[in-house]
C-alpha cells in the first residue's frame, strides 16, 4: 500500500515523498484511517515502526491552517523526545506555509517559552509539567479549539509519575480526539486510561516487543570484568554503531571510565547530565561522532537512534520491558540488528527468568574467548571442563558436555557420580555404535568391490 491509498491530500503524499517516505509501514496503516476520523485510540507496537508520523500526518491533514489557535497538543515523556517529535513537525512546514509549531519543554526556561507567544500556534509539542504550567495554571493559551491530544510513550509517561499533569491537562479539553501511543501495554496503564477515555476507544495492538529482524544473543563473559569484556567484544566485532547498557548511572560511569582508559572514544549518557550536556550528547549522537554510546536506560526509549547495528547489556534490567526497550533500538524500519546480552556462569537467574517469559523470540549462546566468540552449546547449563583421553569428534564433545551439565544436580544427591557416568556411557556407546557401523558398511564395501573386481576379470577372460 502507498500513502496515496490512505486518503491523504495531495499535498502530503508530495511532502511525504520528498520526505523520504514512499510506504506506510504497519502501524501507520492502521492508525492513520482511524486517526483521520477523528476515533480515540491506543496503538501498541514495537519500538522504531513509525509511531511518530502515525499520528503527526492525520494531526497535520485535520488542521486548518486559516486559524491561528491551538489544535493538537502532543505530550511527550522526556525533553530529548519533545525535541525530537518538534523536529518531525517542522519538516512539514515547507509544504504548509502557514503551519505553526511550537516547543515547550524543560529544556528552556519557562519565560523563554512564554516568549513570542503572541501568535498562538496550531500544534503544541512539550513535556507534561511545562504543559501543565503554560497551558493550564497560566492560560497562555485559549484551548477552545483543540480537536486532538496524543499521549506518546504512555507507560514511560505514567512510569515517571506524569500522569496527574496529563490528567489536568485533559481536564482542560472538551472531548478531545485521545491518541495514546505505548511500546507496551500493561494492566496498570489500561486502568489510568480508562480514568478519561469514553466508550468507543480502540485498541490496535500487534503485540510485539522488538522488531522481528533483532536476533537476541547470551554471551558467558567467563568472569572477565564488564569493562574488559566490552572492550575485548568492541575490538572482536568492531560494530557500524553500538549502544552499551548499564542499569545504574553508577555502572555507566564506571563503564565510560573504563573504556576511554582502553582507547576506544565513546559518548556518554545518562540521567546524571545537565541540561547543555545532554543536549550535546544528543547532538553529537544523531551526528554519528562515535560508533559507541555508553548509557542508562534513559536512552532505550523514545529518542531515533538511525543505523544502530549492535546494542550490549552488560547486566538485565529488573524491569525485563527495559530489555525489550533497549534491544528495540537496533533492527528499526526493516534493518538487521543485533541485541547481545553478558552474563558469568556463576549468575543466570535474571537470564532464565528472560528466557521463561519470552516464547517469541530466538536466544543463542556464545562464549567470550580471546580468539573470538564462540557457540556454547550448553548455554545456561552448568559447565564443565572436557577432559580427552582421546580425539573425539566435535558432535560427541558436544553431547558429552551437554550430558554433563543435564546430570548435574544443584543439591549433592546419592549416587550423582554414576548418574553422571551413565549418562556420559550412554553417548560414548551412541559414538561407539556409529563407528562401529560405519567400520562394518566399510568391510561390506570392500567386498562388494572385490566381488566386483572379479566377476568383471572373469568376464574379460570369457570373452578374449
Amino acid at each position: 500500500m502507498s500513502f496515496r491509498g490512505l486518503s491523504l491530500s495531495d499535498t502530503m503524499v508530495k511532502a511525504l515523498d520528498k520526505l523520504g517516505y514512499h510506504e506506510p509501514s504497519a502501524v501507520q496503516s492502521t492508525v492513520i484511517p482511524k486517526a483521520l476520523r477523528g476515533i480515540s485510540l491506543l496503538a501498541q507496537s514495537e519500538t522504531g515502526s513509525g509511531k511518530t508520523h502515525a499520528y503527526l500526518i492525520p494531526i497535520l491533514e485535520r488542521t486548518d491552517y486559516n486559524l491561528n489557535r491551538v489544535q493538537a497538543i502532543i505530550v511527550s515523556p522526556t525533553r530529548e523526545l519533545a525535541r525530537q517529535t518538534f523536529d518531525f513537525a517542522r519538516q512539514f512546514e515547507p509544504f504548509f506555509p502557514k503551519l505553526h509549531v511550537r516547543l515547550y519543554s524543560s529544556e528552556t526556561e519557562t519565560s523563554q517559552n512564554e516568549q513570542g507567544s503572541k501568535v498562538p500556534p496550531q500544534i503544541i509539542v512539550g513535556t507534561p509539567g511545562r504543559l501543565k504550567d503554560l497551558l493550564v495554571d497560566k492560560h497562555l493559551f485559549t484551548l477552545q479549539n483543540v480537536r486532538t491530544i496524543v499521549l506518546d510513550e504512555a507507560d514511560m509517561l505514567l512510569d515517571m509519575g506524569f500522569f496527574p499533569d496529563v490528567e489536568a491537562l485533559l481536564a482542560s479539553l472538551e472531548e478531545p480526539q485521545i491518541m495514546v501511543f505505548s511500546a507496551t501495554l500493561r494492566q496498570n496503564l489500561k486502568d489510568e486510561l480508562t480514568k478519561f477515555v469514553r466508550s468507543g476507544f480502540e485498541w490496535e495492538s500487534d503485540k510485539t516487543e522488538t522488531a522481528s529482524t533483532v536476533r537476541h544473543h547470551f554471551v558467558d563473559i567467563r568472569h572477565v570484568g564488564d569493562v574488559a569484556a566490552v572492550t575485548q567484544f568492541l575490538r572482536l566485532r568492531n560494530p557500524y554503531l553500538c549502544i552499551v547498557f548499564a542499569s545504574t548511572v553508577k555502572a555507566v560511569d564506571a563503564l565510560y571510565a573504563g573504556l576511554k582508559a582502553n582507547g576506544i572514544d565513546a559518548i556518554y549518557f545518562s540521567g546524571s547530565l545537565d541540561d547543555r550536556s545532554r543536549r550535546k550528547a544528543i547532538r553529537a549522537i544523531r551526528a554519528n561522532h562515535n560508533s559507541v554510546i555508553v548509557a542508562s536506560d534513559l536512552l532505550s526509549r523514545g529518542i531515533d537512534i538511525p543505523d544502530v547495528t549492535d546494542v550490549i547489556s552488560v547486566d538485565l534490567p529488573s524491569d525485563l520491558d527495559f530489555y525489550y526497550h533497549r534491544a528495540g533500538r537496533t533492527g528499526r524500519f526493516g534493518k538487521d540488528g543485533d541485541s547481545w546480552i553478558f552474563y558469568n556462569a556463576d549468575h543466570t537467574r535474571e537470564a532464565k527468568r528472560l528466557l521463561e517469559e519470552n516464547k517469541k523470540d530466538k536466544f543463542d549462546f556464545y562464549t567470550l574467548k580471546k580468539d573470538g566468540l564462540k557457540p556454547d552449546p550448553v548455554g545456561l547449563l552448568p559447565k564443565e571442563k572436557l577432559t580427552k583421553k582421546r580425539e573425539l569428534p566435535e558432535a560427541e564433545q558436544k553431547e558429552i558436555l551437554i550430558a554433563k551439565a543435564r546430570s548435574k544436580p544443584k543439591h549433592i544427591e546419592p549416587m550423582h557420580k554414576k548418574k553422571r557416568q551413565f549418562a556420559i556411557e550412554k553417548v560414548k556407546r551412541k559414538y561407539r555404535r556409529k563407528a562401529i557401523q560405519k567400520s562394518v558398511r566399510k568391510e561390506l564395501e570392500a567386498q562388494y568391490r572385490e566381488k566386483a573386481r572379479a566377476l568383471n576379470e572373469k568376464a574379460d577372460k570369457h570373452h578374449n
